[in-house]
C-alpha cells in the first residue's frame, strides 16, 4: 500500500504543478496582451504627433517666407524713388507739369 500512496501523492502533484502552470501562463498571456495594447497605442499617439509635428513645420516655413518678403518690402519702403513709383501707380499723382496717361484696356 506504500507504492500505492506514492503514485497517488505523486499523481495529485503533477496535477497541482500542472494547473499552477496553466495559470502562470494565463497570467503571462494577459500580461503580454496588456502590453502589446500599450504599446499599440503609444505607436497610434507618435503618429498622430508626428502629423502635428509636420503640419507646424510647413506652417513655419510658411512663416519665414512672409517674414522674409515684408522684412524686404520695408527696407524697400525707405527708398524714396520706390514710395513715389506706388504713389504714382496706386494713387495716380502726377508731378506738376506732367500729363497723366491712362491706358484703357480694349475689349
Amino acid at each position: 500500500m506504500p507504492a500505492q500512496a506514492a503514485v497517488t501523492a505523486s499523481r495529485a502533484q503533477r496535477s497541482g504543478s500542472k494547473r499552477r502552470l496553466r495559470i502562470l501562463m494565463i497570467f503571462v498571456l494577459c500580461f503580454l496582451c496588456w502590453g502589446i495594447n500599450n504599446i499599440w497605442g503609444q505607436f497610434a499617439k507618435l503618429h498622430d504627433r508626428k502629423a502635428v509635428v509636420a503640419d507646424m513645420q510647413r506652417q513655419l516655413t510658411e512663416a519665414k517666407r512672409v517674414n522674409e518678403t515684408t522684412t524686404k518690402e520695408i527696407a524697400r519702403l525707405h527708398n524714396d524713388e520706390y514710395l513715389d513709383q506706388i504713389i504714382r501707380r496706386d494713387f495716380h499723382y502726377s508731378k506738376s507739369g506732367e500729363t497723366p496717361l491712362s491706358a484703357s484696356k480694349s475689349q
